[in-house]
């Protein structure tokens, strides 16, 4: 009765109806933001606030403040045209840098330290700088560079978008034609993402449509029928997306694949509810009944059964909440809005459009019945007389299928949703090929809480420990400023300081040593310097080389003068001492040089080019000002979204474990954020597999009074799942795009649509069942149902299936990955699993698929169509 009402309703108050829907859907676009400016396609938004990634960020904030951005772009600079970055022939670095590369660099940095640079540019870094940046910015080969910025602003704020455009508009005003600029990493990766949503959204859009339009037209041969599905439907998504887009700005982070998701979920599973209302209106418009009673017996009949069909689907998107990440549990509920949004226009705005055009709806034919097809009556016969055969042949047909789909792995790789000729692609392969792909995607670890008298020796034996770990490539620190196999390593070690200090003595110009004042600030900051060793390591208080340097250092500048040749000896003596390979070595041989400052105060610029000074510059970016906290970066070397990546992250989230004793130890990055979503997608995969099959479960166990049914009819879902799922992997890892597999949001997605959606055919089919098994008896009931539901889910299934594969269409990867397997997966529910598998399984179970409730026994008053048009459509 509660459908019956709703039908009458609509019918006489259709004008009011549409109005309101259509002033509600243009009130709604007009006042809500737009979805795509408040959504987001940064992956690490979507992580939980608990998850490791995320108090790693925080720490790494407070603690390097200066350091932080919240996001950064990367300009590769590509010089295979214009014969390379450097001139190696040069003799000097200024003038090996003076190269159409160089000068390109050059400029764009002064540009970005000018007024006219965008206001959140917060630090840039280049490879003309000096030979040590140019060591680590610049491919062996010379012929790739990288230019670092840093920004203050976020990936997904707006001013981050309209910096990066303003870098490329100057790069391009003013690169060479021998150079290309490409702009990759953090930023870029994201905003690339987004605009392919965003064409991707536009392009599934319009297929859709015109999918819809083509197959209602065969379905109902009128050019009308399929105004009444794509008004409807349409209008539902705008109020939709307008109400998603409210939430996002104001109460939620959701994804960018919402929009998308929210086009083809509403197109699919609306234009099915409209399929089903629209056939009925047929039928009892050919009946003669009158277009008052037509319309809202269409209601009464239909009503209850796209209800039921709707709350199953609205079940499973809604169990998606118990995800932790965000892309799941934020378009759970939006695709749950959406199906309410679908089913609202379904039994108001749709009966209220039917009820005004009446009989037009099939012009240029008019409503008449049709008859079920001869292929289901043929196929139904054949599975109710032979359901155990039918059993064993598709479960053999299916299985391997499903076997090798859950033994694929799924791919983490940032760039493998976009499309190969993106900037931010070229930028990172160009980087992976010259400089390692380690260093397209370094990570960090931030210790905090040391002793400030033993932190060099934390710092080296930490960089020690993640440089052991397989993966790792390289571990930079100021114990290894460029890298553990290049010039300045051990620079903690006293031996390696004190052989800089030689160094940087017998490197002193004439005029220094001729400058009295310049020659005793020198001395002064040497002798702090010695005082430290003292200090922190008073076994070498009586040693005779330390005893010998105070001596001469303690003299006036004559007696210096004179004993200048004993220096070099009682340095070399001294170091020889902290020499890890000595017959006595001291313990933990490191000094951190706080008496830095005082010996290059003394040093003039044109002698300080030495491993002091560029430990100096690099102190407070790897060391806190009280000397409690310090950084380490890690470059693997291995693809930084690889399995190999992810296995390093644990291992060295392990080791530093050791190291949380008194304050934090965290790792940050690119391949950390990737190993906390394969953590989590583990978790979330189990969550959604028990509370979207158990949701759904119940409601099926209400609907068929059942508790065997609805077991294998999960089964067969999870069967057809499994199936799909192999074959996705095969057309995508062999035939289609040769990827490492499948994206790793896809399984999920994939899990929650063809479950959700799957099931409502199961709803359709076995709510005919019901009726005709307690009419026809077991057997002979499952023919006539399936004769008669077939063509209707035959249908139903088609138009579903087309809006996924719309998706198809779009740039993102992942999403055409979604498309095709939820349209596969669809289609094989429709002609296989729903038509053929569960109808054997009803059969061969007889009885038992209605225990306990018992077999349906027929009504005394029994309408021979209740069911949703089961023969409504050819």
């Amino acid at each position: 009765m509660f459908f019956a009402r709703i039908g009458r309703f609509a019918t006489r108050y259709r004008l009011l109806i549409i109005a309101a829907w259509l002033f509600a859907a243009a009130v709604i676009t007009l006042i809500a933001p737009n979805i795509e400016d408040v959504a987001s396609s940064d992956q690490a938004d979507f992580l939980p606030d608990d998850a490791p990634f995320a108090h790693a960020e925080a720490v790494y904030q407070s603690t390097f403040p200066d350091g932080f951005s919240p996001s950064s772009t990367v300009i590769v600079i590509d010089a295979h045209a214009a014969g390379g970055v450097l001139d190696r022939e040069a003799e000097t670095f200024e003038e090996q840098v003076d190269t159409t590369a160089g000068r390109l660099i050059r400029d764009f940095q002064a540009w970005l330290a000018s007024d006219d640079a965008p206001d959140n540019i917060s630090g840039v870094s280049a490879p003309i700088a000096s030979p040590a940046a140019a060591t680590l910015m610049i491919a062996p080969d010379n012929q790739v560079a990288i230019v670092d910025v840093s920004l203050g602003t976020s990936s997904t704020d707006e001013a981050t978008g309209e910096t990066l455009t303003l870098i490329d508009d100057w790069l391009v005003e003013h690169r060479p034609d021998t150079i290309k600029t490409y702009q990759t990493g953090q930023a870029p990766i994201v905003n690339n993402t987004t605009d392919s949503i965003k064409t991707s959204v536009d392009r599934t859009i319009w297929v859709t449509v015109v999918l819809v339009i083509v197959m209602l037209l065969l379905v109902y041969r009128s050019p009308v029928s399929p105004l009444v599905p794509l008004l409807a439907v349409t209008v539902a998504y705008l109020i939709t997306r307008g109400m998603v887009a409210y939430l996002g700005a104001h109460y939620m982070t959701i994804t960018s694949y919402a929009n998308v998701l929210l086009v083809t979920v509403m197109y699919g599973a609306g234009t099915d509810y409209c399929l089903f209302l629209i056939s009925r209106f047929r039928e009892e418009m050919a009946d003669h009944v009158g277009l008052e009673k037509a319309t809202s017996r269409t209601v009464h009949l239909v009503g209850e059964t796209i209800t039921s069909s709707a709350g199953t689907v609205f079940v499973g998107f809604m169990a998606m909440i118990f995800a932790e990440m965000g892309i799941f549990n934020t378009s759970g509920p939006a695709l749950a809005l959406g199906v309410v949004m679908s089913l609202a226009a379904g039994l108001t705005f749709v009966p209220a459009l039917l009820a005004v055009f009446g009989e037009r709806a099939f012009w240029p034919g008019q409503a008449t019945h049709r008859s079920a097809g001869r292929l289901y009556a043929i196929t139904s016969k054949q599975v109710s007389s032979r359901p155990l055969v039918t059993i064993v042949i598709i479960v053999t047909l299916m299985a391997p299928l499903s076997v090798y789909g859950v033994n694929q792995r799924i791919s983490y790789d940032l760039m493998g949703d976009l499309p190969d000729g993106k900037d931010s692609v070229i930028g990172y392969d160009l980087m992976a090929q010259g400089l390692g792909a380690g260093n397209v995607l370094p990570m960090d670890v931030i210790i905090t809480g040391r002793d400030p008298d033993h932190i060099a020796a934390d710092i080296a034996r930490l960089t020690d420990d993640i440089a052991a770990v397989d993966g790792v490539a390289d571990v930079r620190g100021l114990n290894t400023l460029l890298g553990q196999n290049r010039d300045m390593a051990g620079l903690l070690r006293v031996d390696v300081q004190l052989g800089l200090a030689l160094d940087m003595l017998a490197g002193l110009s004439a005029d220094t040593l001729a400058d009295p004042q310049q020659l005793e600030g020198l001395i002064g900051g040497v002798t702090s310097y010695l005082d430290l060793l003292v200090e922190r390591f008073p076994q070498i208080a009586n040693d005779p080389d330390l005893l010998t340097l105070q001596e001469i250092l303690g003299g006036n500048l004559l007696q210096m003068a004179s004993r200048q040749a004993d220096i070099a000896p009682a340095l070399a003596g001294l170091a020889a001492r902290f020499n890890p390979d000595a017959s006595d070595p001291i313990p933990d041989p490191y000094l951190m040089l706080t008496g830095l400052g005082d010996i290059l105060a003394a040093v003039p610029a044109s002698d300080a080019n030495t491993g002091f000074d560029r430990l100096a510059q690099q102190v407070p970016a790897y060391l806190t000002a009280d000397s409690t906290a310090f950084k380490l970066s890690v470059i693997l070397g291995v693809q930084p979204t690889s399995y190999e990546a992810m296995h390093a992250v644990h291992a060295i989230r392990d080791i530093l474990t050791g190291y949380q004793d008194t304050g934090e130890a965290v790792l940050s990055g690119g391949s950390a954020t990737n190993a906390d979503i394969r953590d989590t997608m583990d978790r979330d995969f189990l969550r959604a597999f028990g509370f979207v099959l158990l949701g759904i479960f119940f409601v099926l166990l209400l609907m068929l009074r059942s508790m065997v049914a609805p077991l294998y009819l999960i089964a067969t879902v999870l069967l057809s799942f499994t199936c799909t799922l192999g074959l996705t992997n095969f057309v995508f890892k062999e035939i289609v795009f040769k990827v490492d597999g499948l994206t790793w949001y896809v399984p999920f997605f994939m899990f929650v649509f063809l479950v959700a959606l799957g099931m409502d055919y199961s709803i359709f089919l076995f709510g005919r069942i019901k009726e005709e098994v307690a009419h026809h008896g077991i057997r002979e009931g499952v023919h006539v149902a399936v004769a008669r539901t077939g063509a209707i889910i035959t249908s139903a299934g088609a138009i579903l299936a087309g809006t996924f594969a719309a998706m198809s269409v779009g740039e993102i990867k992942g999403l055409a990955e979604i498309g095709f397997a939820v349209a596969v997966g669809v289609l094989i529910d429709t002609f296989v699993v729903r038509t053929v598998l569960d109808p054997a399984l009803a059969a061969l179970f007889g009885k038992w698929t209605w225990w306990p409730g018992g077999v349906p026994k027929p009504h005394s008053s029994r309408h021979a169509e209740a069911a949703p048009a089961a023969d409504a459509t050819d």
